[in-house]
């Protein structure tokens, strides 16, 4: 048996590349050695040490050493198992991975291609015009496989006969070759073959046979890259491409996705399907290179629409901030559409100069942590909508959480400002501002947000668009929270970056809450931050900015995974496309209605109140800290009656009257103080009642709290006593002879407080200090006031709470945190309610049953305006049947009345009145419940619970207070009326800027035609580009001049305005109502 030999023989380096390597393989008995030839196939094309400027004359050396190492540390020797023989063949391919050297134009091509952006920009220019080629060019094909007719038609789908029926051939495979660089029908000597090179297309993805030029006919062909792009087809990448995109596919899945949202992994796949719907032939995947192409393709087209390839004294590189951008051609831009004069107008006309922001977030455009800037670069920065990302990014995280607190219930902007699930997102959302009235997003005024809605995230924008707007024009900036984010405001724009750093305090700024929104603020919101009382402000609306969110939602799923650069270009290239088609699509309407016959009634009192409205509009005017606080807001409900705060004000003025008069007091604490600490007294029991009602206070912790509370207020309890021995001696024997007849000790929360109202008709005259009960009289007066106002707040509240929670509550963490809310709002509005009935029994009992003037408060009276009780805007209830509540009624007929531990019912009516409800058989509550019911369930027999009206005591109001109540509604609807003809104004100005814009952007691509350009051909294609633009936008100006023939003209208008009709009063959504109001008052008094 002959020896084993060691398979490896020892080869040079040269052969190794040179000749075939000879292996040896172990035959299956172990016995026999068979030897085979494999050819060494090195990984290292030649154009890659071309690129890298290699001088090694060995370009394997490195590859070989490898592979003699590996079999220098196996150790390797005979072995008769055949499964431990080493395949050098394998070893080989293996080292040939590991050591495949990386080269920055495959691992970073965007870097590779940005540096020549420019050379791009100007074949696509180039391409405008006729180029090298004739002047016209026969595209016309027969659809037959003749290889002389598709010739210049390379990318047609070719079906071939082969005896039984219709079969797919490449046009390679019939001989068609693309020659590149040369007129048609010329070769090229000394071509650079591509034996497959891929095309994208619209009809299907291609693999074709293509000849470059490389003769000397090169330097008039140009660059590899160059000829493709002359043949209209995109490379996709820059020194030695082999895949390429007809501008065709490009420009069909541009449009495509912009109107139709379609992703590039969809449309992709779609060529896919229609290049084979089988799935048996072998398509080369060159999906992330067709998608590197759109990224490209989009930025290059945004920079071409820009005029940037029509400019020689910048790069792209040097393009200046939001220059890609569309501006708004409505809004005035000082020196482009506005008059030189347009500053010296006269105060009643400044408005038509005015120019309208609004700005907001959406939390859908997340991204995740994939991917940075380095291996996906932006190629915008900062050149249309969004800021400057790298300084934006420095400053934000120069920036700490902020804790925007909100003295503004409902918002959820700042719910989540620092808490919006910020877990594994680079981008929890987006911010942006528009102009209000014709929602063009703004240059430079889109930004990410990183954890919710900050003040940061959005002043940054804010800052970042005012650069594109001069600081002399006055600005209306809309915003659902401006309530709370315009303090200091001035402070904080003050202390951002220089580029993006204004001091807003030399300009004039007025804030302003949506109109839909606004419903979910404040009184005081609903008054000072309303557009429909805002002068100047037409009919704006404020909620244009929520609008493009429709338009970008279906692409938050494919952005969400995107890299950061390929995540801004996609946003900006929609951005784009929204601009333009408002642009495009400028639609202007005029609507006005009258109020004459309404003014003419109310004679004189209406020219007092138009001087309420002037007077208020010029402290609007003026900066916030030098405005008159005493002048009256026209559109506010008067406020009947005193507040508890202003009731005692009144009475210790009274008694610090009386001591300097010399009456001395019989103690140090007078009886207004005295009579205020006992209410006092009585808010801290029901308060504490009501916390162990809701509480358990079981562990250590929360009965400690409680005990400390109870002795707190024992120990004031018995300082009032001795104070009380003085002015109440009555109230000393009551207390006795309670103490004597109750068996049980008592907490201390339940010990009753006593009032003069408490004690009978008798003791209170003689057994209380003289003016005593006159004095709780006021007092209860102006807390059953108070008491009202707050429970009509938190109710509004429990609204606002519902509906939010309904719209925008979803995760598990925040239904918990939603509800806790609910819960201790409900808590609230339960204690109001035992204030009011607290308040309402004792002057029901100083002044006589039925003559407090104030209205018993049941349980049904405590819900919201016009709604059920847990019902909220877009819920639905499942309410139970007719029968179902006459049972539950019929069988709570034995039940007793609950009391509530301060001897009120829930119908407020005190157990120890004696006044008990009429109760009748079974049958008959039974009958009685079946038809209220019947009444209830209808919303036609529905009506608004009495809280709501007339100032809530349900007494008819005075006439001056009536006249009042007419007054707001007079003003409300003069500033409708108003509204109406500010806007026929506006949009007769604004129809003028647009048309003067239009000529305005037509002469500035007129300008740009004479371009020299890099060489005849380049020169005549961008003069085609920019006479075409040009072109578009005179076209543009004549289609807009004939869709407003016949609309009220400037001067028509101002004739019109004299004559003021003004608006109707059912307009809704300018009322500034809130949901469920009745017809009577706009906005509940007293909220």
């Amino acid at each position: 048996m002959p020896k084993p030999q060691k398979m490896l023989q020892k080869v040079s380096f040269s052969s190794i590349f040179a000749n075939p390597v000879n292996m040896d393989e172990l035959s299956r008995d172990g016995r026999r050695i068979k030897w085979k030839a494999a050819q060494a196939v090195v990984p290292l094309p030649v154009n890659k040490k071309q690129r890298e400027g290699e001088i090694d004359s060995t370009p394997g050396m490195d590859f070989v050493s490898s592979i003699l190492d590996a079999f220098t540390n196996s150790e390797y020797c005979y072995v008769p198992d055949s499964s431990k023989v080493i395949n050098v063949a394998d070893l080989i391919n293996t080292a040939a991975v590991k050591m495949r050297r990386r080269y920055l134009t495959s691992d970073q091509p965007l870097l590779e291609w940005k540096a020549h952006a420019d050379e791009y920009l100007s074949e696509m220019i180039r391409n405008e015009g006729r180029g090298d080629g004739e002047l016209q060019i026969c595209f016309l094909c027969k659809r037959h496989g003749d290889k002389t007719r598709h010739e210049d038609r390379p990318l047609d789908v070719v079906e071939r006969w082969n005896g039984s029926f219709f079969e797919n051939v490449a046009l390679r495979d019939i001989g068609v070759t693309i020659q590149l660089g040369h007129q048609a029908g010329e070769s090229c000597l000394n071509p650079r073959i591509v034996q497959d090179f891929t095309v994208i297309h619209t009809n299907g993805i291609h693999t074709v046979h293509l000849l470059f030029c490389n003769c000397p006919n090169r330097a008039l062909a140009g660059e590899w890259y160059q000829q493709l792009m002359r043949c209209r087809w995109f490379p996709a990448t820059h020194l030695e491409p082999r895949t390429a995109a007809t501008y065709r596919v490009m420009d069909t899945f541009h449009v495509l996705t912009l109107q139709g949202k379609v992703t590039t992994y969809d449309f992709y796949a779609g060529l896919e399907k229609l290049t084979d719907n089988t799935g048996v032939k072998n398509i080369k995947d060159r999906y992330k290179a067709f998608s590197r192409m759109m990224k490209e393709w989009r930025h290059l087209k945004m920079a071409k629409r820009a005029g940037r390839g029509n400019d020689a004294t910048r790069t792209l590189a040097e393009t200046r901030a939001g220059e890609m951008g569309i501006s708004c051609i409505a809004c005035p831009r000082p020196g482009i559409n506005l008059p030189e004069n347009w500053k010296e107008a006269p105060a009643s006309k400044k408005y038509l100069y005015w120019i309208y922001f609004a700005i907001d977030a959406c939390f859908r455009l997340k991204r995740r942590l994939v991917s940075s800037e380095i291996q996906d670069p932006d190629l915008d920065f900062g050149g249309s909508y969004f800021t400057e990302d790298t300084l934006f990014r420095q400053y934000i995280a120069s920036v700490t959480d902020q804790q925007e607190m909100s003295t503004c219930t409902g918002l959820s902007a700042l719910d989540h400002a620092n808490t919006k699930f910020s877990r594994g997102y680079a981008t929890t959302g987006v911010g942006l501002g528009v102009c209000a009235r014709h929602e063009f997003i703004q240059r430079n005024g889109v930004v990410d947000l990183q954890k919710g809605e900050r003040y940061a995230n959005m002043d940054y924008a804010f800052g970042s668009f005012l650069r594109h707007h001069d600081p002399a024009l006055t600005k209306v900036v809309s915003y659902d929270i401006a309530c709370q984010w315009h303090k200091n405001l001035v402070r904080r724009v003050r202390s951002l970056p220089s580029l993006v750093s204004w001091d807003l305090s030399l300009q004039k700024i007025f804030f302003a809450i949506p109109k839909l929104h606004i419903h979910g603020h404040q009184l005081s919101c609903q008054l000072n931050f309303s557009l429909n009382w805002l002068w100047g402000a037409g009919r704006t609306d404020g909620e244009g900015v929520e609008r493009p969110w429709a338009h970008l939602g279906p692409i938050a799923s494919s952005t969400r995974d995107m890299g950061p650069g390929s995540r801004h270009g996609t946003m900006n290239d929609h951005f784009g496309h929204w601009n333009w088609v408002k642009l495009t699509g400028l639609e202007l309407d005029i609507h006005r209605e009258g109020l004459t016959e309404f003014t003419e009634g109310k004679g004189s009192d209406t020219v007092r109140w138009e001087k309420m409205i002037r007077d208020w509009e010029a402290e609007l005017d003026k900066p916030e800290k030098d405005r008159d606080k005493s002048v009256v807001n026209p559109y506010e409900v008067p406020r009947t009656g005193l507040t508890e705060n202003d009731v005692r004000l009144h009475l210790t003025q009274a008694e610090a009257q009386e001591a300097a008069d010399g009456s001395f007091g019989i103690h140090d604490i007078g009886p207004t103080a005295f009579i205020s600490q006992l209410l006092e007294l009585e808010d801290q029991q029901r308060i504490l009642k009501l916390d162990i009602k809701d509480k358990t206070f079981e562990t250590a912790a929360q009965k400690t709290d409680l005990t400390e509370r109870q002795t707190k207020m024992m120990r004031l309890m018995g300082r009032l006593r001795s104070i009380q021995a003085l002015y109440m001696p009555a109230a000393i024997t009551y207390l006795s002879n309670r103490q004597t007849n109750d068996k049980q000790p008592e907490h201390v929360e339940d010990i009753p407080v006593v009032f003069p109202s408490t004690l009978p008709a008798t003791e209170r005259t003689s057994g209380c200090r003289a003016g005593l009960t006159s004095i709780e009289e006021q007092l209860r007066e102006a807390q059953l006031r108070a008491a009202l106002n707050s429970l009509r707040n938190h109710l509004h509240m429990k609204f606002r709470l519902l509906t939010y929670r309904k719209t925008n509550v979803k995760a598990q963490g925040m239904i918990t945190k939603s509800q806790a809310l609910l819960k201790r709002n409900q808590r609230q509005i339960e204690c109001d309610t035992r204030k009011y009935r607290a308040a309402w029994k004792a002057l029901e009992e100083l002044h006589g049953i039925g003559e407090s003037g104030w209205r018993k408060l049941h349980h049904a009276d405590v819900r919201m305006m016009g709604n059920d009780d847990n019902t909220a805007l877009g819920m639905e209830q499942k309410h139970p049947g007719k029968r179902t509540l006459a049972k539950e009624a019929a069988s709570n007929m034995a039940k007793p009345t609950h009391t509530d531990a301060d001897g009120s019912s829930d119908d407020g009516y005190s157990s120890s009145d004696g006044v008990q409800e009429r109760r009748g058989t079974t049958m008959e509550v039974a009958r009685d419940s079946l038809a209220q019911v019947r009444r209830q369930v209808g919303e036609g027999f529905r009506e608004t619970s009495w809280i709501w009206k007339e100032g809530g005591t349900g007494s008819l109001v005075d006439q001056d207070t009536l006249d009042e109540f007419v007054r707001v509604e007079w003003c409300k609807t003069h500033a409708r009326a108003r509204r109406w003809m500010e806007e026929v104004s506006l949009l007769v100005e604004e129809r003028r800027r647009v048309l003067v814009t239009l000529e305005y952007n037509a002469n500035e691509w007129e300008g740009r035609a004479e371009y020299e350009g890099k060489g005849e051909a380049h020169k005549e294609g961008a003069r085609a580009y920019a006479l075409s633009q040009a072109s578009v936008f005179r076209a543009l100006a004549r289609s807009f001049t004939e869709l407003w023939t016949g609309v009220v003209g400037v001067d028509e208008a101002g004739e019109q305005e004299e004559d003021g009709d003004g608006a109707s009063a059912d307009e809704e959504e300018e009322d500034a109502e809130v949901l469920g109001m009745d017809e009577e008052a706009d906005i509940p008094d007293g909220i």
